[in-house]
């Protein structure tokens, strides 16, 4: 079991946390997980200046990072967010799912996403909320799971990988192919519409009504 808390304020954020978080998204990156930067290698200092703007606009309000605990070390997290157009007040976002590859297939993941919907709704009073996920590997199954819906698609939305396609991991750990071998359409397409030629593209979710 983990712990899950909120961090909705910068003066919430120690410098051991903010450490550890960082950490996190440089070993989930590098182990092939989709939470923000397509391609690794990545290392701190290409991570810690995107961590630091996130920290910078928490307000309970408006935008929150959700961390679940392994004792007091962070093992995954997410970042909950209100869209700011004032025209759909009502609206949120979440970005950067992500668990550590050594606490995959923990259910993580899972839970980081149910008290995302918790708490945008009870405590942000958001009533639709989107997310993003990378095509190809799998995403969609697992949020589809937790009553998230597809509601478009963006192919070709990310640069090539310099060295072929992505592989990947599911946010609670199970590896995926891009695209099993006898599900290859003759045109050369995925039946779900991804691409074939290495070239990922992006899935927006959409859940509604919280």
């Amino acid at each position: 079991m983990h712990d899950l808390i909120q961090l909705s304020d910068r003066s919430d954020v120690t410098p051991g946390m903010r450490r550890d978080l960082v950490d996190c998204w440089v070993q989930v990156t590098r182990g092939g997980g989709a939470a923000g930067f397509p391609f690794p290698p990545v290392a701190e200092n290409d991570l810690a200046p995107v961590m630091d703007a996130l920290i910078a606009r928490l307000r309970p309000d408006r935008e929150r990072l959700l961390v679940a605990l392994h004792g007091t070390v962070p093992v995954g997290w997410t970042h909950l967010s209100r869209d700011p157009n004032p025209l759909i007040p009502h609206w949120g976002a979440v970005n950067h799912l992500q668990t550590l590859p050594t606490h995959r297939k923990r259910g993580v993941g899972t839970a980081l996403m149910n008290r995302a919907r918790d708490v945008a709704r009870d405590e942000m009073g958001l009533r639709r909320l989107h997310l993003t996920a990378r095509s190809g590997m799998g995403l969609e199954t697992f949020y589809e799971r937790l009553g998230w819906r597809e509601a478009g698609r963006w192919p070709k939305a990310l640069p090539p990988a310099p060295d072929g396609p992505l592989g990947g991991l599911a946010p609670d750990g199970a590896a995926l192919d891009a695209v099993a071998p006898d599900a290859v359409a003759p045109d050369g397409a995925a039946p779900d519409g991804v691409a074939l030629d290495g070239v990922p593209g992006e899935v927006l979710m959409v859940l509604t009504p919280l």
